[in-house]
């Protein structure tokens, strides 16, 4: 190609229709004539090439991608006429169905299992309560008996106490009227034996102060024999 240009450029600028024009000879021949414009064509020649060969790689990937494609897509169409197949030919409509009601009654089998899970966690708290209202009432009890007991041990201690100091009183009581049965009892006797001497009872004036005593309170220990004694001396000595 650039060969033909060369030639084509050559025979222009050599040969002439009409009048010509006679150029010296020594320059007949411009070799760099037309060298821009073959550069140019030559760079534009380069150009298209690697277009070119760009094309031509981007084709390949193309062609590639169409192949992957019609691969994918007669794929698929088996894919479906086998699926279209088996749908008409074989029981999967009736094995999905079957498998639907399967799903809906384990899901109603569920339900029921976990309203029996919160019935049992009632029952057990139910239990666990009772449980612990029984270990509540067993403790009640234990200290009700405790305090039972102590009460019953503290009576029994308060009643000794008061038992103690009622025989104190009584013992204290005993010996003040013991002491003063033995007073009456001494002057009883001092007046007996002074009457027995004068034959008068001695009058005894008791100060206010003084307390007196009860007479059920006093108690006198005489001896009979004595006593009988003395009215047999009585009656002798009046006769």
């Amino acid at each position: 190609m650039l060969s033909s240009l060369k030639e084509k450029i050559l025979n222009v600028s050599l040969f002439h229709t009409g009048d010509e024009i006679q150029l010296p000879k020594k320059k007949l021949i411009n070799v760099n004539a037309g060298a821009e414009i073959l550069t140019h064509f030559q760079d534009q020649w380069e150009d298209l090439h690697k277009i070119n060969e760009d094309n031509a790689r981007k084709s390949e990937k193309i062609a590639l991608e169409i192949d992957k494609i019609s691969t994918y897509v007669s794929d698929n169409k088996k894919n479906l006429g086998l699926i279209n197949h088996i749908l008409i030919t074989s029981k999967l409509s009736t094995n999905i169905d079957k498998c639907l009601k399967n799903i809906q009654e384990l899901y109603n089998t569920s339900q029921t299992i976990e309203n029996d899970l919160i019935q049992l966690e009632d029952l057990i708290e139910q239990a666990d309560f009772n449980k612990l209202k029984e270990e509540h009432e067993y403790h009640l009890t234990q200290y009700r008996s405790r305090k039972e007991d102590s009460l019953a041990s503290f009576k029994t201690e308060l009643n000794a106490k008061h038992l103690k100091t009622i025989e104190e009183y009584e013992m204290k009581k005993n010996a003040v009227l013991a002491e003063r049965q033995q007073v009456f009892q001494d002057a009883f006797k001092s007046d007996l034996e002074m009457y027995k001497t004068s034959g008068a009872i001695p009058g005894r004036i008791q100060q206010k102060t003084q307390n007196s005593a009860l007479l059920e309170e006093i108690q006198l220990d005489l001896d009979q024999n004595e006593l009988d004694q003395f009215f047999s001396d009585e009656k002798s000595g009046g006769s």
